[in-house]
């Protein structure tokens, strides 16, 4: 009499009753794969530039001290370079789009911030991807970006929305503001926040001449007078460490999208 063939249980641990509670295979929860954006971004939204000693970056950091014509110059001159090219400009955003969602994009105008820098043979259009040549540069340049100009906005809408999509490195940089006319109102009743909760580091606030024109009781007040109270009532709300000052609004040449 032939062998008889074992049957599926008998091949089965003793502690197994039946093919259904043994067939279960446990797995493991998958990892949570990260992706290389992330890794290359701290926590506030900028570029993580630290680099291990024996990294493959250290050496190329140390041959671009010694063959790059730039990165060997000093540290000091470096940093001259960076701020001559990066900073002391007026940057001025804009819109003209009505519908609900619109993205701030590329598209700006810059200015000189001092008037004697207006002549064109003297005016250095800034470049501000100068940052994204390589680690290094952004590592010593990006910060100027924020530090050193002011920003200027046609009007609530576009610095709403400017502000909403910058990381919080970079809010935390930006040291010059022109408020658009038509934030002053919402700022005085408190439907936005001050300043310095938005931007910790803000040392300059400019206002539009207009909300001093329009803010008078009478068209006979004094303008002054109107500019003083102001000053008074932002101080209460920035510290009086903030410097306040006048503008005249964003320029007619400005590039709209």
């Amino acid at each position: 009499m032939a062998p008889s063939k074992a049957s599926p249980l008998s091949k089965l641990p003793p502690s197994c009753t039946s093919l259904e509670t043994c067939a279960r295979v446990t797995k493991k929860a998958p990892r949570q794969r990260t992706t290389a954006s992330k890794c290359l971004k701290r926590k506030d939204g900028l570029l993580n530039t630290a680099v291990s000693v024996r990294s493959e970056a250290m050496a190329m950091a140390k041959r671009n001290s010694i063959e790059s014509p730039l990165l060997r110059f000093p540290a000091e001159i470096r940093t001259k370079i960076w701020k001559y090219t990066l900073g002391y400009h007026r940057v001025e955003i804009g819109h003209r789009n009505h519908k609900r969602s619109w993205p701030i994009g590329p598209t700006l105008q810059v200015y000189p911030l001092h008037p004697a820098s207006r002549i064109p043979r003297i005016f250095v259009r800034p470049n501000f991807a100068l940052p994204l040549v390589c680690r290094q540069a952004y590592a010593e340049a990006s910060a100027y970006i924020y530090t050193l100009n002011t920003f200027s906005f046609d009007g609530r809408a576009s610095f709403d929305r400017w502000l909403k999509h910058r990381p919080l490195g970079q809010k935390s940089m930006i040291a010059s503001v022109n408020m658009p006319a038509d934030y002053w109102y919402p700022y005085r009743r408190g439907q936005r926040q001050a300043f310095w909760q938005k931007l910790p580091n803000i040392k300059r606030i400019g206002v539009d001449m207009t909300v001093a024109i329009y803010g008078r009781p009478s068209l006979d007040s004094d303008i002054r007078t109107a500019q003083e109270r102001i000053v008074k009532s932002m101080h209460e709300k920035e510290g009086s460490h903030v410097l306040i000052e006048w503008h005249n609004g964003v320029s007619g040449a400005m590039i709209f999208y």
